[in-house]
């Protein structure tokens, strides 16, 4: 998104670099490539200029599974890219759910869904060629036999490979976090959760997990917050271990940044 002073994309506040393009200046994230326009309010997803703010609430989970709203903040969203959502918050006068990411921001696009081919269509009939030796009729006409028809195979959909998460596609530690902590069951450590949510930047993409070195900072700061071994501490390392399976079963991790404490 254009006019912010970091990276909608990362967060990066400080290795950027501009260049001027057709009297505006293109800024480009050296951290993630990311490129946005300065000079106004531009749509990551389209480039488009159409913004609109709405209202969405800044949430936490203060106690077990509740959900409590400490602020509010104006979500830019895009009249082509969020029509949907900005449809809906301005008709019924809402607030943007709280879970939403825009794509005005950066935010992953459904993909579109293709047909996977049918299986079990048969081939086409190969053409039928005459026979190298003709049978003569009571006319004296010949007769050729039809060739044997090959039974068709059904087509098999090839398996797609799964692309590693780019850094737009995935949620904000702040949204991963509410996203885990809302399919728990109540099963997982309230406090755990919120202090890795401050300990890695709630604003920040969940690929802050998977920089240089970041496994090895993880594993020793929750050694310095819980390495005395006890069950309440078993259970906090437990239920980060369980966020990262669970956020990477979503796709948004392409490694485990939790195997040092398992």
């Amino acid at each position: 998104m254009a006019g912010v002073a970091a990276c909608p994309s990362c967060g990066e506040a400080e290795d950027l670099r501009g260049e001027p393009v057709d009297g505006d200046i293109r800024i480009t994230c050296l951290n993630c490539d990311t490129q946005w326009m300065r000079g106004g309010v531009r749509c990551a997803g389209c480039g488009g200029q159409d913004i609109v703010h709405r209202p969405q609430a800044m949430t936490r989970h203060s106690r077990g599974t509740q959900l409590s709203i400490i602020g509010w903040r104006e979500l830019p969203l895009c009249r082509s890219c969020d029509a949907e959502v900005l449809e809906t918050s301005v008709s019924q006068n809402v607030p943007v759910p709280s879970d939403y990411v825009a794509a005005c921001l950066g935010a992953a696009q459904n993909p579109a869904v293709t047909a996977a081919p049918q299986a079990g269509r048969p081939a086409p009939a190969p053409p039928q060629k005459p026979a190298s030796a003709a049978a003569a009729g009571p006319a004296g006409a010949t007769k050729s036999s039809p060739a044997p028809r090959t039974p068709a195979r059904p087509r098999q959909a090839r398996p797609k490979a799964t692309p590693s998460p780019s850094p737009s596609m995935v949620p904000t530690v702040r949204q991963a976090i509410a996203a885990f902590m809302s399919e728990s069951s109540g099963q997982a450590d309230a406090t755990a959760m919120l202090l890795l949510g401050t300990h890695l930047g709630s604003h920040n993409r969940l690929t802050v997990l998977e920089e240089d070195g970041a496994a090895d900072r993880l594993a020793e700061w929750c050694l310095g917050h819980w390495g005395d071994g006890g069950d309440r501490a078993q259970r906090c390392l437990s239920t980060i271990c369980r966020a990262v399976d669970f956020w990477g079963a979503r796709g948004w991790l392409a490694s485990d940044p939790a195997a040092g404490l398992r």
